[in-house]
């Protein structure tokens, strides 16, 4: 009877044309990310190549016009000559715009090391005032990050390329989709191909009302038939994305290192805590919060779904459960209620963020741990496995269906 139910569920969400648009827009959606958005993404390193190319040429008629001039004079104030200064300005210039229409990276990296262009540091420096609510925090730690990956390819001696350097190979951009956006849209996801699976019984009254299985073991056996449906493919976007992107921006490496937050309470002037942790590690850590977290919120669809007993309703109440955190956040709050923070679930749906310390370094707090997290979300599901317990007694499948 179990698998009957099983194999009743999959079809049904196997045939569902609600799911089938959904999987295709999916495949859509990353083709469309691969082929136009990421190419047009800049990242903390990109220069503005059209501004550079005009500075360069603005510095060759500075250049030109000292030498026609004779004016060689030292300027007191930064003890250089305006021809030496137009002179080391587009000299630098010139070998960062080569170097870009090259594709050399090794050598653009190594000029960005010791040269910046005062227009992109006073961009970036813009940027971060006008996004941030602490600036220079935000603009240094990002600063070191970069700069310490950057240096982990050179000592493992990876061939750069500027994919590398833009993380746009497959891995790293799984690596920033699971540290950013990917819980959310994972977890969305989710919620609507969940959100019609545990109301078929209202649609299908005759159907189910005689299944000889309890109510709650036939709850069950649809939330483990959706969590599968809903992994196989989460598993096979993952490997379609893998494959377009790799063959156009390469596949990457699990070795590729990332940044590591470790809290202390002298980050300020203690460089140690800026760490970095295999890509490898990330992914195996990142793991068990995606198969809680989906779990997690299908039990929630099934709880929601006796509850309201109609889809919309139940994927609108999944949906508010788990953006509940942004209704409170803020980089001040540390405690809800009295407690703190890393006692409560929906901090670490930003699963990514705590796995890398990033969470501890926006909160600036030491107890948001992926162990904590782990536990937490553990304890939620178990507090919501007594709620649809209880739930099923008190709805019972005749009532659920009648």
């Amino acid at each position: 009877m179990y698998q009957t139910v099983f194999k009743e569920t999959w079809l049904h969400l196997a045939r569902s044309s609600k799911n089938r648009l959904t999987i295709g827009l999916v495949f859509l959606a990353i083709l469309f990310y691969s082929f136009i958005l990421l190419p047009q993404q800049e990242s903390f390193d990109t220069i503005d190549y059209q501004q550079l190319e005009i500075n360069r040429n603005a510095n060759r008629g500075l250049m030109e016009e000292a030498r026609e001039n004779g004016n060689y004079q030292v300027n007191g104030f930064t003890g250089q000559s305006a021809f030496s200064q137009a002179k080391n300005n587009y000299d630098y210039q010139n070998a960062l715009l080569e170097s870009i229409q090259t594709g050399n990276a090794e050598r653009y990296m190594g000029i960005i090391s010791t040269y910046l262009p005062e227009f992109h540091t006073d961009e970036r420096l813009e940027k971060y005032l006008n996004s941030s609510l602490y600036p220079e925090k935000d603009l240094t730690y990002d600063e070191i990050n970069f700069h310490n990956r950057i240096r982990s390819y050179q000592e493992e001696q990876v061939p750069l390329t500027f994919s590398i350097i833009q993380e746009k190979t497959s891995l790293q951009q799984l690596y920033l989709f699971l540290l950013e956006l990917g819980p959310t849209i994972l977890v969305i996801l989710a919620l609507f191909i969940a959100a019609d699976v545990f109301i078929i019984g209202v649609k299908k009254r005759t159907q189910h009302i005689g299944v000889p299985l309890s109510w709650g073991r036939y709850l069950f056996v649809q939330s483990l038939a959706t969590l599968s449906f809903v992994f196989l493919f989460f598993l096979a976007a993952a490997g379609f994305f893998f494959l377009i992107n790799g063959l156009l921006y390469g596949f990457g490496s699990r070795a590729f290192q990332v940044p590591q937050f470790i809290y202390s309470e002298e980050y300020v002037t203690d460089m140690s805590v800026y760490r970095l942790m295999k890509m490898s590690t990330f992914f195996l850590q990142s793991l068990p919060f995606v198969a809680i977290l989906i779990y997690l919120f299908i039990r929630l669809t099934a709880l929601f779904s006796l509850l309201f007993r109609q889809e919309v309703v139940v994927f609108l109440a999944g949906i508010f459960t788990f953006l509940f955190e942004r209704l409170y956040y803020s980089r001040t709050t540390r405690q809800i209620l009295g407690m703190d923070v890393s006692y409560f679930p929906q901090t670490y749906f930003d699963f990514g963020k705590v796995i890398t310390g990033e969470k501890n370094f926006l909160l600036n707090t030491g107890t948001i741990t992926p162990e904590k997290g782990l536990i937490s979300l553990i304890v939620t599901v178990l507090v919501v496995e007594l709620l649809l317990v209880a739930a099923t007694r008190w709805r019972t499948r005749q009532k659920f269906i009648g």
